[in-house]
């Protein structure tokens, strides 16, 4: 897939996957690189804004 080339490298996210083990203190949610950040605020749109986002 083509959003799969454009992501973010696999060490990225395996790096936050072992701040999220391994933090004291964890939080609800790690983003993982730039590609991840930008679409965290996805999570506060309405769905049909959402929808026509992805199309």
């Amino acid at each position: 897939m083509e959003a799969n080339k454009a992501g973010d490298d696999p060490a990225v996210v395996a790096k936050a996957i072992v701040a999220a083990a391994t933090d004291p203190k964890p939080k609800l949610r790690y983003t993982a690189g730039p590609v991840a950040g930008r679409a965290r605020i996805l999570r506060f749109l309405p769905a049909w804004a959402v929808d026509r986002r992805i199309r």
